[in-house]
């Protein structure tokens, strides 16, 4: 019985090995020379009149230095795609009612629509399409979150459309990141050719049903803390290595100089997010393949620039050696 029951397991191993052997794919484009870049996260947050995740935003983090910009997008109710965080517009927006989606409303009808933030009302919720030629004309990378749930492979579609349209810049220049390993693994099923990042943290599914959103299923939402270690382990794990991710992307409270050299040796990059100032950035995040995010004041996030060193012959090298030498061959004064 014994016998039967280890043979049986056995099998199953190797299966289950065979399987996700198959299913894996090849490594996607490295971004480990996208260190030291700093990304505006949502372009910039919290600024008084710069609504986040709109074309001002991209441009005051311009302004501060990035060389990046991360941005997140969701569908409308037409399906087409803009860059906009929560799924419901009451939030951020004014005169919006605070139960609506923003996928209950079309694109000409967001358009429409002013953000509380703006005192000026004249900035609106940009497409992707529109902040993709921004980043184009101003030379910056693009990191382009997945925050659909319920239509997050649509959404993902959507986005590799637009990789079509405009080749020369994206496959280069821009990595989709989401929270969801199955948005991503989806998009280099359909390119292999596309840059992909895995995103995650600790606790996801507790931060969640503690905001109440409505598109978690029965099982997270009862049993919250085991779905947080296998979600965990899924994003942490599973999905860099079957999908192929180009960036690793952890809270950066996750980091470590371990991790770093972990994921360095297999040319993924990493990118660090969640940072509340510029002083939670250590020395140790502003690595080679290392780039972060920031919501404001991106400057101080930058990696210091070394000092050039003009000495390409080495002759400072080796006049130290010489006086080091002729030091050691000095005769010692006896005490």
């Amino acid at each position: 019985m014994i016998k039967s029951a280890a043979v049986a397991s056995t099998i199953g191993i190797a299966l289950c090995w065979s399987w996700v052997r198959h299913v894996q794919l090849p490594m996607g484009p490295s971004r480990l020379h996208w260190g030291g870049i700093v990304f505006g996260h949502r372009g910039c947050r919290n600024v008084p009149g710069i609504p986040e995740n709109t074309l001002d935003a991209f441009k005051y983090a311009v302004s501060r230095g990035c060389g990046g910009i991360e941005c997140d997008v969701r569908l409308t109710k037409d399906n087409q795609v803009v860059v906009f965080h929560d799924a419901f517009g009451g939030t951020l927006l004014k005169n919006f009612p605070p139960a609506k989606r923003i996928d209950e409303l079309t694109l000409f009808e967001l358009k429409e629509c002013c953000f509380a933030a703006d005192p000026t009302e004249q900035i609106r919720i940009p497409t992707l399409e529109e902040s993709i030629l921004f980043c184009r004309e101003n030379n910056l990378r693009l990191l382009i979150e997945i925050k659909e749930l319920k239509r997050s492979m649509l959404c993902t579609d959507k986005v590799i459309e637009l990789y079509r349209r405009y080749p020369d810049y994206m496959y280069d220049n821009t990595t989709i990141i989401s929270f969801h390993p199955g948005a991503l693994y989806h998009a280099r099923q359909k390119d292999r050719n596309i840059a992909t990042g895995q995103i995650y943290s600790v606790n996801m599914f507790r931060t969640w049903v503690s905001h109440n959103v409505d598109t978690i299923s029965f099982f997270p939402r009862t049993f919250p803390g085991i779905a947080d270690r296998l979600l965990f382990f899924a994003q942490e794990k599973i999905s860099p290595w079957v999908g192929g991710c180009s960036l690793i992307c952890p809270r950066y409270d996750l980091y470590s100089e371990t991790y770093r050299r972990r994921w360095h040796s297999r040319r993924v990059g990493i990118y660090l997010w969640g940072f509340a100032d510029s002083t939670a950035c250590t020395p140790d995040m502003r690595q080679p393949g290392v780039c972060v995010s920031a919501d404001d004041h991106h400057e101080q996030f930058a990696t210091a620039k070394r000092e050039p060193d003009y000495d390409i012959f080495g002759d400072a090298s080796a006049s130290g050696e010489r006086e080091e030498e002729a030091r050691r061959k000095r005769p010692q004064l006896k005490q």
